[in-house]
């Protein structure tokens, strides 16, 4: 009896051990996304015809192989960890546990999965669009929940996880854990080819991982009681190319647990059909977001780097769609339905809104009022005896690299800096180190020029001409017209820029050179611009590589320019905005429109806090901080509310908090490239009773007159991730 029981013992140490090392060493978690599976995925799903995958048929296997036959039986469910605890933890003989796994393999593969006929899988791996279809992409797509199925071994559907490395104890050492989240949301918007705008939302309240035991604590960790949600964002404009497949490191900006820091994605993504088909991942630090690992008895440690992986399925939105991704985040109640109508209304009409053909055009049937920011503004419209005309338009259309925060290190000195120290560029310049080099390199080049020309004389006898006005936080424009066709040249610009030595602003002409001489008030250098102007001698307006952005300096930093109904050197010495004949009863020269133009502040005693390629210099009389520069160009019309607080929508941004007293409207200027709403709430709990603006083309404006104290937030429908916090004290 006591030999038997001691067998008896052995052997179901034995089995104990086997189920151990197959739950806890082991370690088989789910492989990694990636774009050919995807892409099978995508054909399957856009099949014309399908068939379903049968269960095979299983016998008891011989003793010795059972453990593996219940472990292949379960990978065929759904949940495969969930039917191995079930079959291991049961006290059962080997063929009961063999039944009971092929019981709740058959219970959990409930789902039918469509694969396609072979002649179609056999052209999936190689399905591309031809070079116009690519570039044709355009419009705003929304990811599609519809397509496939979720789990965690094998998921058929978007999802977005985690990969991290955990050592365990008991000498099982190190395994990869792995969590996925379904529940997605997001979209891409895409202008002539390139896509702009992108954001990504996944429920981490919906994660599960490879071992359900540790749900719970992961859920903690990332504290999803209080941050439900992890968001990606596209902060640079991504150019989709011609090839077959689109791959490509992008830079993001990630928030998890209320945090936010800048990524650097490996992306991959190919159009198949009508779907657009993305796989990728990245790293991230815990420590970056505040997330202590999740512990265990069992868990020694975790590392703090993990990887973030996506398999996201894209689909064109349609006011079918668009109905549907509003719809699963809503309560339908009558007054939300209505909200959701209203809202696929916007972007049914939006999508009529035709863009310019080229860079530097205006959209055809604009009825714009006067408004925008001349310098930090995409368009700036303002108010005329002859109506209500564009004065500017600045950078290219979509998403711009604005480098105006005195917090990065935009100036020339700052980036000679950020050069000589090798510390990391912040991603929202979107600046490799080499490019970094480069485009100081350039700056260098220009410095010397300005160095050789400090004395303004020199300037006169070699050839520039000045434009006897003064522009404040600017300088007096010192031209070479010579230079203007010669194209881009870093060393040799078409423009100095010069500032009375006494650091006053002039009331009115300032002096000329005269053979080769300045013969006006003593003057210093202080900045550069350049200027190209276009050929349009032979092309069309909207196919001349003319009327594109610049290349200009190494980077995307340079935003150029284009003065409209500008008029100049009028006896009042300074630029106005007048009709053509007040241009001309007063002296000056209309000019319809002016070629491309950038500054460039590389002269180190007038430094830039605004950016080497601001268009406004603090430094410059009058002097005064970056924030009364900016306020200083706001434009205003005739029908500007009295007293009301100016909030501009542009690059795609509004101001993260708009803050008023009770009593006091907000007046919004759209001064963006493309429409806009102002519509209250947010995109999951619209509330459009409360005030809503219709669809803002550029140049229009909206009114929000406040009454009651509180906070309200707000969002852009046609642009989601567009949100803000109006405060009314």
């Amino acid at each position: 009896m006591t030999k038997k029981l001691l067998l008896t013992t052995v052997a179901l140490i034995g089995i104990a051990l086997l189920a151990g090392w197959w739950f806890l060493l082991r370690d088989d978690a789910p492989p990694p996304p990636d774009l050919e599976s995807a892409i099978q995925i995508a054909s399957a799903t856009q099949a014309t015809s399908s068939t379903t995958t049968t269960l095979p048929t299983f016998t008891t296997p011989f003793e010795g192989e059972s453990f593996d036959s219940v472990i292949e039986l379960c990978n065929l469910a759904s949940n495969s960890l969930q039917c191995e605890e079930e079959c291991f933890t049961n006290e059962t003989t080997l063929e009961e546990c063999v039944a009971e796994a092929e019981e709740i393999a058959a219970v959990q593969t409930s789902i039918q999965i469509p694969t396609p006929p072979e002649s179609t899988v056999a052209t999936t791996t190689t399905l591309a669009l031809d070079s116009t279809e690519v570039t044709d992409i355009t419009g705003t797509w929304i990811v599609d929940t519809t397509i496939g199925s979720f789990g965690i071994d094998e998921s058929t559907s978007s999802f977005v996880g985690f990969r991290i490395q955990e050592e365990l104890a008991r000498g099982i050492g190190e395994v990869t854990a792995v969590g996925r989240t379904p529940k997605v949301d997001g979209a891409l918007n895409f202008i002539e080819g390139s896509l702009v705008k992108a954001e990504i939302t996944a429920d981490l309240r919906e994660l599960r991982t490879d071992r359900s035991m540790r749900d719970s604590k992961v859920q903690s960790a990332l504290n999803t009681n209080s941050h439900p949600n992890a968001v990606f964002t596209l902060d640079k404009e991504i150019s989709i190319n011609n090839e077959q497949m689109t791959e490509s490191n992008v830079f993001g900006s990630l928030t998890v647990n209320g945090l936010t820091n800048q990524v650097e994605v490996e992306l991959q993504a190919q159009l198949v059909g009508e779907i657009m088909t993305v796989v990728g991942k990245f790293e991230i630090a815990l420590s970056d977001y505040q997330v202590e690992a999740p512990s265990a008895s069992i868990v020694v440690s975790v590392e703090d780097e993990a990887i973030v992986e996506f398999q996201l399925f894209f689909v064109e939105a349609t006011s079918t769609n668009s109905t549907a991704a509003v719809a699963t985040t809503t309560t339908m109640d009558p007054l939300v339905i209505e909200n959701v109508e209203q809202l696929n209304d916007y972007i049914a009409k939006a999508a009529t809104f035709t863009q310019s053909g080229a860079d530097w055009l205006l959209p055809d049937n604009l009825e714009p009022s006067a408004g925008g920011a001349p310098g930090f503004t995409r368009y700036v419209f303002r108010q005329t005896s002859a109506g209500v005309v564009p004065t500017l338009l600045e950078g290219p259309i979509g998403t711009q690299s604005r480098c105006q925060q005195e917090s990065l290190p935009c100036s020339y000195l700052d980036l000679q800096e950020l050069l000589a120290s090798n510390s990391p560029i912040p991603e929202t310049m979107g600046l490799s180190s080499g490019e970094l080099n480069e485009l100081v390199s350039e700056l260098n080049q220009l410095n010397e020029f300005l160095e050789d020309h400090k004395d303004v004389n020199k300037a006169c006898a070699n050839g520039y001409i000045s434009d006897q006005i003064q522009t404040p936080n600017m300088g007096s424009h010192f031209y070479r017209v010579d230079l203007f066709a010669d194209g881009f040249d870093p060393g040799n610009p078409e423009i100095l820029l010069y500032a009375l030595a006494d650091k006053t602003v002039p009331e009115e002409a300032i002096g000329r050179c005269d053979n080769g001489v300045w013969d006006g008030e003593p003057m210093i250098l202080v900045g550069s611009a350049f200027m190209l102007t276009p050929d349009i001698s032979q092309n069309s307006e909207t196919s001349n590589d003319a009327y594109k952005h610049p290349e200009g300096f190494t980077g995307d930093l340079d935003n150029w320019h284009v003065h409209l109904n500008l008029c100049r050197r009028n006896s009042q010495g300074r630029d106005t905005f007048v009709s053509e004949e007040e241009c001309e009863s007063t002296g000056g020269q209309f000019h319809k429109a002016l070629g491309w133009m950038m500054h460039a502040w590389v002269d180190p005693e007038h430094d830039n806090q605004l950016g080497v390629f601001s268009m406004w210099n603090p430094t410059i009389a009058p002097f005064g901080d970056t924030r009364s520069v900016e306020e200083r160009s706001l434009v205003q019309g005739e029908n500007f509310p009295e007293g009301a607080k100016q909030s501009l929508v542009t690059n795609f941004a509004f101001e993260d908090e708009i803050e008023v007293e009770a009593g006091q409207s907000v007046y919004f200027n759209n001064s963006d490239s493309v429409p806009h709403t102002i519509s209250a709430g947010t995109p999951d709990a619209p509330e459009l009773q409360e005030f809503d603006s219709g669809v803002l083309n550029p140049g229009d404006n909206f009114q929000i007159d406040t009454s009651k104290p509180g906070s309200y937030p707000l969002f852009c429908a046609l642009h989601p991730d567009m949100t803000a916090l109006l405060i009314v004290n």
